[in-house]
């Protein structure tokens, strides 16, 4: 169980930021008018699973720490709730950004006005939601 920790403390810690703000660049670079065309590109498709496995190992260490060590007290406590709940917002804009269909997200609908800008905007919201986190975690 330490390695899940280890893991996701270092992944969300310091490779996620930077993935953040590459992407951020990419999706921003290689816009498309068409959402079709920028769901099917492999930064598309590979982003959200990797926010998404970040949060499955952070979900799974949760819930071990509240069963199996008894620290429900903490982790079910304020402000480290928000924790999870904030993983699963990031897991939600990550996949909406990156994988745009605004005939179903109320994310994209607001975000299409902004044109090529609108991915930038997402992940710089992405970012925000995961430095909370960080900061969150880290209190």
């Amino acid at each position: 169980m330490s390695f899940i920790y280890t893991f996701h403390s270092i992944f969300g810690e310091r490779v996620l930021p930077i993935l953040i703000v590459v992407a951020a660049v990419w999706f921003t670079v290689t816009w498309k008018e068409d959402p079709a065309e920028q769901r099917n590109t492999l930064a598309a498709r590979v982003f959200p699973w990797l926010i998404t496995w970040q949060f499955a190992l952070g979900l799974i260490y949760w819930l071990y720490g509240i069963f199996a060590l008894g620290l429900g007290s903490i982790y079910l406590g304020w402000p480290f709730i928000l924790h999870p709940i904030l993983g699963v917002l990031a897991v939600l804009v990550a996949t909406r950004a990156a994988r745009p269909r605004p005939e179903k997200s109320l994310l994209n609908r607001m975000l299409q006005p902004l044109g090529r800008w609108q991915p930038f905007v997402a992940m710089l919201l992405l970012f925000v939601i995961i430095a909370g986190n960080i900061v969150i975690a880290a209190g």
